[in-house]
């Protein structure tokens, strides 16, 4: 039995893949966190306007009526999806965006709507 060890060069793209990788996912941690902190000041905007707009659309299986809308709740419900369809659930990253998704009552638009169930939270 021999034990073949990774070349250097080996060695050195696969720590290039994962700071490429966790470079990657900070950023778009950063970018909720910019969205979470544009939209807390936007008015009507909050966790639980958008859990209720989320709900209505689930409810209604597709789009939320013309001015039942809450601006930024989208936005941040599609980074919470970007993050998890990029970490899964490998990383504490892929829980952070489930935890996010979650207080936002996060459903994305489809035929049915879909929920964090199906994302895999």
């Amino acid at each position: 039995f021999w034990l073949k060890l990774p070349s250097p060069t080996q060695l050195s793209s696969a720590r290039c893949l994962v700071r490429e990788g966790l470079a990657l996912g900070m950023a778009l941690l950063f970018r909720i966190l910019a969205l979470f902190a544009a939209f807390a000041s936007a008015e009507g905007f909050s966790p639980e306007a958008c859990t209720e707009m989320f709900a209505t659309m689930k409810k209604l299986g597709g789009p939320v009526p013309p001015g039942e809308g809450v601006p930024g709740c989208v936005e941040v419900c599609s980074m919470v999806k970007e993050l998890k369809d990029y970490w899964g659930n490998s990383h504490e990253m892929g829980s952070f965006a489930c935890t996010q998704g979650q207080k936002y009552g996060c459903v994305w638009a489809g035929t049915p709507p879909t929920t964090m169930a199906k994302i895999g939270c």
